[in-house]
């Protein structure tokens, strides 16, 4: 199964939001994702859990999240538990869809203790946001890559308590007027996708893009962008399925990557009337 590959997460952002840049420079613990990953002891992969708690990077939560199936259930335990005492609601679907899956009865307590933690910290939307244009620039041939960054980048950005994405067709410049509430329009683009091979691994280094544009006057007001690698060990990434889910992971992660501070970017973008240019 792809998902029982060893996957090690690299992931960087940055943000530039009027004249102020902000980087963000993610850890090196990639042992913690090892462990959890491929971990042939239960009780290592319970302990890598307990590190990524902890863990600033924004890989964190989504090995936590593949680890909600792992086959011993002291991990699953651990992930849920992980995953509520970081406290980041955009964990919540995961959670639910873990705890409709859980076999064991008494499991399901500690998730829904961990789902009912990160809803009480969730808020109302501040901010309205509709979905521009979505493009593949990285030079890679591939039509899918476009739509897949917009459904992707939908669904990342859905999971943030003080952003509402409206629907398609909506005219965003009247409904933020009428629930005064700032609107702006994200464009997004994959910039970068490349497969690597080496000592490390076989895997796929991908870039993606942002921009922030305030609505109704369309003027640009910042930018985000996020880059990931997603290796495997070659001897178990061999096939067309395996490589496939390997950039399917790359390009997760740098979404991951560029919009974690997405609430914090368009706060910023609220209160700056300076255009801003991209790293």
């Amino acid at each position: 199964m792809v998902r029982r590959l060893f996957i090690a997460m690299f992931l960087a952002a940055s943000m530039v939001l009027g004249s102020t840049a902000l980087s963000v420079a993610e850890d090196g613990d990639t042992s913690a994702f090892r462990d959890i990953a491929v971990g042939k002891d239960y009780r290592l992969r319970v302990a890598a859990a307990l590190s990524l708690s902890r863990s600033k990077s924004p890989g964190a939560r989504p090995a936590l999240e593949k680890a909600l199936r792992d086959p011993h259930p002291a991990v699953r335990a651990s992930a849920a538990a992980a995953l509520g005492a970081m406290g980041n609601p955009a964990a919540v679907p995961a959670l639910k869809a873990a705890l409709n899956l859980e076999p064991a009865p008494n499991l399901k307590r500690p998730i829904a203790a961990a789902i009912e933690k990160l809803s009480r910290s969730s808020s109302k939307a501040r901010f309205l946001v509709s979905l521009g244009k979505f493009e593949n620039r990285s030079g890679v041939k591939d039509a899918k890559l476009g739509p897949q960054l917009k459904q992707q980048t939908r669904n990342r950005v859905a999971q943030f308590a003080d952003i509402e994405i409206v629907a398609d067709g909506t005219d965003l410049a009247a409904e933020g007027k009428s629930r005064k509430l700032p609107a702006f329009t994200l464009d997004g683009s994959v910039t970068h996708l490349s497969k690597r091979h080496g000592a490390d691994g076989v895997g796929f280094a991908a870039k993606v893009e942002y921009v922030i544009r305030e609505m109704p006057s369309q003027t640009l007001k910042g930018s985000m962008t996020g880059s990931a690698q997603a290796l495997a060990e070659a001897k178990r990434a061999q096939g067309l399925r395996e490589l496939a889910q390997l950039q399917s992971d790359a390009v997760a992660g740098a979404i991951e990557s560029a919009l974690q501070r997405a609430p914090l970017a368009l706060e910023a973008a609220s209160g700056s009337s300076v255009v801003a240019s991209g790293r």
